[in-house]
C-alpha cells in the first residue's frame, strides 16, 4: 500500500468554500483536458503556446494557527515535491515527499492557468485589515518571469480558486513516496 498524499489540515470550518472549489476546479480540468487539435482558433493557438512557455507550479497553504503547511512544486519534466511545512512554534519539522506526472497532466494544467487568465491577476486577494486565517499563494514560472498571486482567506476571483481546486484534484491522484530522513 502507497504512503498517502501529505494532507493540509485546518481546524474545522469552511467545508463549503472547499467543497465550492473542488466542484469548480472539476470544471476547469476537463474543459482543458480535450485534444489539442479540437476547436482550435488563433486564440487558442496562443494560449497553448503560452502554456507550453509555463515551467514551474507551485502552491502554498497555511494558517496562523496549523501546526503545519504544506507546498506542492510542479515541474514541466513531470517531477513533483510535496513538503508538509514545519512550525518551529509547534514543534513539527517540514516532511518531503516525491511524485512523478502522468504524461499530459502538467500540460493540462498549464492550459488552465492560461485559460482562468492567471497572468492578469492581481497580485494580492484579502480583506484590508485581515491578518490571521487561511492562506494560499499560487506562483507559476513561465521563461525568466515569475507570477505569484496571493490570497487569504475567501478572497479572490472564481477562477483563482478553480485553480488551486485543479492543483488539488491533481495532487490527490499522485502516489507519493516519503523522502528518506
Amino acid at each position: 500500500m502507497s504512503p498517502p498524499t501529505p494532507s493540509f489540515e485546518c481546524p474545522p470550518g469552511g467545508r463549503r468554500r472547499r467543497m465550492l472549489g473542488a466542484l469548480c476546479g472539476c470544471l476547469v480540468l476537463p474543459a482543458c483536458a480535450r485534444p489539442a487539435t479540437q476547436g482550435m482558433t488563433a486564440t487558442s493557438t496562443f494560449s497553448q503556446a503560452e502554456a507550453d512557455t509555463i515551467t514551474a507550479i507551485t502552491h502554498e497553504r497555511d494558517c496562523a494557527g496549523c501546526p503545519s503547511g504544506s507546498r506542492l512544486h510542479l515541474q514541466r519534466d513531470g517531477s513533483v515535491v510535496a513538503t508538509v511545512t514545519g512550525k518551529a512554534r509547534r514543534g513539527t519539522q517540514d516532511r518531503v515527499s516525491r511524485a512523478r506526472l502522468a504524461p499530459g497532466d502538467f500540460d493540462t494544467l498549464a492550459r488552465a492557468i492560461v485559460a482562468a487568465g492567471f497572468f492578469s491577476l492581481a497580485e494580492t486577494y484579502e480583506e484590508a485589515g485581515l491578518q490571521d486565517g487561511t492562506w494560499a499563494t499560487l506562483t507559476v514560472s513561465r521563461g525568466t518571469t515569475t507570477k505569484q498571486v496571493f490570497r487569504r482567506e475567501d478572497a479572490g476571483p472564481p477562477s483563482l480558486k478553480a485553480l488551486e481546486a485543479a492543483v488539488a484534484a491533481l495532487q490527490a491522484r499522485l502516489v507519493f513516496v516519503p523522502d528518506a530522513r
